[in-house]
């Protein structure tokens, strides 16, 4: 009788160790599919910039600067074109207020990148009428001809850190609500 106690608690312990090793990849979340916690913080918005995709064009580390007090503020990051032919940038808006970029942004070739609002980048993007408040997400749409209407929800940080001096090239103008179609540009008689 008792050695068929321990034969049975042998086997069992046996069966146990065989469920413990194949259970482990499954619980130690090395392989826990595509879904799991660890892909999934790529795309989460973490105020380092935010990463997306629609089709071939992808929005990388898009973040909203804000300088001092009010203003003025920009939007940083690089589209992408992952595809092989051009696609083009129909609008931009960031909670419902347009980005203008200066120069226009349009045409995106194939396999190009276009960085916009950094010190270095050629093409700057600062939001007219802006006014979230630094640590807050705000909703960014990016409409593209193409690929279609890619929304986020980038962090606002301060011009202050790795963020210094990214502010400086947005004038008053640039930040300043559009004048509205009735307001007359007359100047003053002489």
């Amino acid at each position: 009788m008792i050695l068929t106690q321990r034969a049975h608690a042998r086997r069992s312990s046996i069966a146990l160790a065989v469920i413990a090793l194949v259970a482990l990849p499954a619980l130690t979340g090395c392989w826990s599919g595509k879904e799991a916690t660890t892909n999934m913080q790529a795309g989460m918005a973490t105020g380092n910039g935010i990463e997306a995709e629609i089709g071939t064009m992808e929005v990388v580390d898009v973040t909203l600067v804000k300088g001092d007090g009010v203003g003025p503020a920009q939007l940083i990051g690089t589209i992408v074109n992952n595809g092989q032919t051009a696609d083009f940038v129909e609008s931009v808006e960031l909670d419902g207020k347009p980005v203008t970029f200066r120069p226009a942004l349009t045409s995106i070739l194939g396999g190009q990148a276009i960085s916009f609002g950094y010190q270095t980048a050629g093409v700057k993007a600062p939001v007219r009428g802006a006014k979230p408040e630094v640590s807050t997400y705000v909703p960014v749409t990016f409409n593209f001809r193409n690929a279609g209407q890619l929304k986020i929800s980038v962090m606002t940080v301060p011009a202050t850190g790795f963020y210094a001096g990214i502010t400086s090239t947005v004038t008053l103008n640039d930040v300043l609500p559009a004048a509205s179609a009735g307001a007359s540009a007359a100047t003053p008689a002489e």
